[in-house]
Order: structure tokens, then sequence, then C-alpha cells
């Protein structure tokens, strides 16, 4: 039922109350007044008659004046003694009126004989009929009172009459306050229904929606207040709005991965680091983890977290795709839920395990010539310095390991370097013909010794500037040169070349020698990793130049290939950005 309907029944209700109250006190008015009316005018007339008997009663007998009377005022007249009996009555015949009981205990005859007039309004057993009695006392000797009588059926259609006009009266009011009402109702409920309006277009959403606030009366006073309120809470959802924004944002940039639980374990929030880090695709919020992922790692946590109701730190290692997650698990308070925040520390674990093989590597190879140092020099003082020959062949030894230690060294440095980033490239756009053509002279020599042919291939038109560190290239190519031909057998051919490969120029450096087996090829440009360890061992190798010549090239944005089939030799490549 709408306001409007309770307001006009209510304004009706009030109307039908107060026309029915109307109509019983002024029908209860109106009839006490015509019986007031009809008393005064019956007591007048008992005075007339009164004044009739005095001159009657002296020479007729009481019961003719009684029935005299009663045809003269048209009512019922009694005469009663003074002690009570009743001496006429012009409604019963002569030989009853003997028999009418003594009328002193009336209430009209004692106040008529106390005062000189009565009047009372009872039932008469006599006529049984109620009736209105009027009482005089006579002021003749005999002390006779004359009472007259009058029943009240004959109000009866004056009281219809006047209940008639009363109601039809009271049904006009009562149809024009309905329609009072109506109007009144619909005045008062249209600015309320119009705050009504706005109120369920601003709850809906819709911005900038204003109640009409029209008046100084409680409804304009309440569209106000309700304006106010709107406006406020425009500002409040509009900085939710912004922080929710800037929450989403962060939440969107963050790398690591959030889930946000109910206290059900149901998750209600995840961010697109926590999709990617474990492979989720569809619609993740509203459901229980234990449904979208099961990893026991993730799920102990979890359950070790609703046990205890503290933070939780714990390692989660997946497979696919292969990750290992440091995850720390945050209660919201008052067992609202949890937060978690997933870290990626895969490239921490592998740096981590990278250190320690560098180290245990770096140790290996360092110790093998400190042994040898130090195996040597206690010969020599144990007594070796004597003999001239072999002291010179132990010092020549130490000398070599000494040299194998200290290019080792030098190589870890160097590698350390790179690593770090310390290294400032002095880069510079040059030729890198007259690179190859220095190289090869720096190798030259050696080359022969080995029994090696060293061809360099350079196109006489010359090639695109390259923007490089001139010395940090060179290393890369002697270190090139130098794997060329320790790992080539005598006669065999070590080839440098230069050529352009669209917008990039590429070095390439190829050989005839013993390869590389496929199995090694992804690995030989890790530390210390040798495909022949004895061999490189024995050519003084330090297993890090191709681990420096592939830092080398990144720093410069470059890209270093390699491509070897065992017994027929290797090509390395490498990709530099013309200038």
């Amino acid at each position: 039922m709408t306001f409007r309907w309770k307001l006009f029944l209510s304004y009706a209700l009030l109307s039908l109350m107060m026309a029915g109250a109307l109509y019983f006190q002024t029908n209860r008015l109106l009839e006490g007044r015509l019986v007031d009316e009809s008393r005064n005018h019956l007591l007048n007339e008992a005075r007339l008659a009164r004044m009739t008997y005095q001159h009657l009663h002296t020479g007729q007998h009481p019961q003719r004046i009684a029935e005299q009377l009663g045809s003269a005022t048209r009512s019922r007249v009694t005469l009663i003694a003074a002690d009570g009996r009743v001496l006429g009555d012009s409604d019963v015949r002569d030989d009853q009126v003997a028999s009418l009981e003594n009328h002193r205990s009336r209430p009209e005859v004692q106040e008529a004989l106390a005062s000189g007039s009565g009047s009372t309004l009872r039932y008469s057993e006599t006529l049984r009929a109620t009736m209105l009695y009027v009482a005089v006392a006579s002021s003749a000797a005999d002390g006779v009172v004359l009472r007259l009588a009058l029943p009240l059926e004959y109000l009866d259609s004056a009281k219809r009459s006047l209940n008639t006009l009363l109601g039809g009266a009271g049904a006009a009011l009562l149809v024009l306050a309905l329609i009072f009402s109506a109007a009144l109702s619909n005045l008062t409920a249209r600015p309320l229904r119009a705050i009504a309006e706005a109120a369920a277009r601003f709850g809906a959403g819709e911005r900038g929606v204003r109640m009409p606030a029209q008046g100084s009366d409680e409804i304009g006073y309440l569209g106000k207040v309700l304006n106010e309120m709107a406006e406020r809470i425009e500002g409040q959802v509009q900085t939710l709005a912004g922080e929710q924004r800037r929450l989403d944002t962060i939440l969107r940039g963050m790398g690591e991965g959030v889930m946000v639980l109910d206290s059900q374990g149901v998750i209600t929030l995840v961010n697109p680091a926590f999709r990617r880090q474990f492979q989720l695709s569809g619609q993740v919020e509203g459901r229980p983890l234990a449904e979208v992922c099961r990893h026991p790692d993730l799920l102990e946590a979890l359950e070790e977290h609703q046990q205890s109701g503290a933070e939780v730190v714990r390692e989660v290692h997946l497979q696919l795709p292969e990750l290992v997650l440091s995850t720390h698990w945050v209660p919201l308070g008052d067992q609202q839920g949890a937060v978690a925040v997933f870290h990626d520390i895969s490239d921490l674990k592998r740096i981590e395990a990278v250190r320690r093989d560098f180290v245990a590597n770096a140790s290996h190879e360092l110790r093998t010539p400190v042994a040898v140092i130090k195996g040597y020099a206690e010969t020599l003082l144990d007594g070796g310095l004597q003999d001239a020959g072999r002291s010179h062949q132990f010092v020549q030894i130490i000398a070599s390991h000494a040299e194998r230690l200290t290019n080792l060294i030098n190589d870890i440095l160097t590698l350390s370097k790179l690593e770090s980033k310390e290294t400032a490239l002095e880069r510079h756009p040059f030729d890198v013909c007259g690179l190859i053509r220095k190289a090869g002279l720096l190798m030259g020599e050696h080359a022969r010794q080995q029994g090696i042919n060293l061809v360099i291939d350079c196109p006489e038109q010359g090639l695109p500037k390259v923007p490089a560190d001139h010395g940090r290239l060179e290393q890369v190519l002697l270190n090139l040169l130098d794997n060329a031909i320790k790992y080539t057998p005598s006669g065999g051919t070590v080839t440098i070349a230069a050529e352009q490969r669209g917008q990039q120029v590429a070095l390439v450096v190829s050989d005839t020698g013993v390869g590389i087996p496929a199995k090694d090829l992804p690995r030989i440009f890790e530390r210390f990793y040798r495909v022949d360890e004895a061999r490189s061992r024995e050519q003084g190798g330090t297993g890090l130049g191709l681990a420096i010549v592939k830092h080398i090239v990144q720093l410069h944005g470059g890209e270093v290939q390699v491509s070897s089939e065992p017994g027929r030799g290797s090509r390395f490549t490498v990709l530099l950005q013309q200038a």
C-alpha cells in the first residue's frame, strides 16, 4: 500500500470518526433539547391545569375533572391526594381508580409536595411505556397534586426526522471530507513521491540526482537533509572509487602475486600476477582455494595459517612453470580472512645456486695450481735446490701454474665486473674489418705455432660501422680465436669473417676442429663448463672465456650464437647492431 493511500485512509478514518462523534453528540444534544422543551411545555400545561382545577374542584368529582383536563391537554392527567391516593386518572376507568397503587413515593410527586413542582422521566408499569411526568401542587386547601404524563413515543417521529436530517448532513460532510482528504493526501504525497523517486534513482547509482526541496515545511527540510546526505555520499563514493582504482592499479602493476581469502578459505580477490604464477584462468573469486589450486605447499600454508591464526612464511615450489615462490600470509583481523603475498624468488634461488657452483668451481680451479705450486715449492725447500737441473724444471712448473692462476684470477675479476655492470663501455663507431685484421695479426703467430691456417674474410667494399667498445670487442674475438686454435688439430683451418645481415653486422669465427657434442651446446657459455676438461686444462684454459664473451656481447645489446658438428668443427656468430 502506497503512502498516499495510507495518508488518505488515515484522513478518511479520522473524518469518519469525527463525523460519527459529531452525529452522536448532536443527536444526543438535540434529543435532550427536545425532551427539555417537552418538559417545559408539559409543565406550563400542568400549571394551566392547576388553575382550571382550582375553579372546578368544588363542584365536580375528581375523576370527571381529570378526564376534562386530560382531554383539554391531550395528556394523561392524574389527581393525587396529599397522602398519595389517586383521586382521578384520565386514562383509567372509574371502577379502576380505587385499585391504583399509592403514588406518594413517586419522585415527581415528592418533588412537587416539597417545592411546588417536579418532573421525571421513567417507565410506567401501568401503561407499560416510557413517560415524561410533570407534577404541580395545587394551591387549594386540599393539597391535591396534579400530574401530567406524556408518552415519549410521540417524540420518535421527530427523532427519526432529526436522525434523517443529521445522517444526510453527516453523509454530505463525510463525502466532502473524503474528497478533501483525497486532495490533501495527493498534495502531501506528491513531494514525497518525488523524493522517493529521486532517492530510488540515486540508490540505483545515477549521479547528480537531487531531491525536490521546495518550501520550509518538514518535507522541504527532509529534501534538504537528503540532498546534503547525497552530496556527502557522492563525495565518499568518489573517494572510495578513486581509492579502489588506485588499489586496482597497484595490484595490476605488482610483480608479486596477491590473494585475499575470507575466513572460510574462499578467494575474494586475486591480482594478475597471481594468475600468471599459478597459470589460472576463468572465474577465481568466490571459489574455495582448494578447488582453484590443489598445490600441496599452498594448501599446507593455508591450513597452518587457519590453525595458528598468525603470520605464516613458506616457500612454494611450482613445477609448471618452474618457479619458487616465497609466500607471506597475514591475517586480516577479527577472523575475517587473510592476505597472501607471493614473491617470485626463482631468480634469487638460481643466483644462489650459481653462486654456490661458482664458489665450488672457483675453489676447484684454484686448488689445482695452488697445490702444484705448493708441492714443488716444498720439494725445492726440502733440498731440491742442490740439483740445478731439477730445480730449474720445478721453477718452470711453478711459473706455469702461477701464470695459469693469474689468468684465472684475472678472468674471474673481469667476469665479476661485467656481471655487476660496473664496467662502463666506451662506445665509438668503428670498422669491424680493421678489428678482424688486428685480431688475426695478434693470433697469427700462435696459429702458425700450432700448425693452424688462419683465414681472414672481410668484404673489400667494407661494412657499416658498429657502435661498440673497441677493446671489449677485441677481447671477444681473441677469446673465440684462442678457443678455435686450441681445439683445432694441426693442419686445420680457423676462419674469422664479417658480413652484413639486415640491420646487423655478424662477426663469425669458425674452425675445422673437434666440434662440440649437441648435449653440451646449451651449457658452453656457463662459467667453468668444459666439454673436455682434461684437454682444456692441458691447454691452459680457465673455463671462463666463453662466459666473458657472452656478457660482453649482451652489454652491447647483441647476441652470440653457436652451431657445431662433432668431428667437423664449430661456428660462433656475434650479432651487433650497426650504427
